[in-house]
């Protein structure tokens, strides 16, 4: 059986910032990481698998 899961890469939640001018998130400096709910669908994947 195959089985695909999508992942993304989104702004750590912990080091974001907002700019209060814009509104707007300041991603400079911000690393990425994989979406923590995306990670629950790889280990489910990996459950069905086996």
């Amino acid at each position: 059986m195959n089985i695909i899961v999508c992942v993304k890469q989104v702004p750590d939640t912990s080091q974001m910032k907002f700019d209060p001018e814009t509104k707007t998130i300041k991603r400079e400096g911000v690393e990425n990481i994989v979406n923590p709910f995306d990670l629950y669908a790889v280990e489910e994947a990996l459950r069905i698998k086996e």
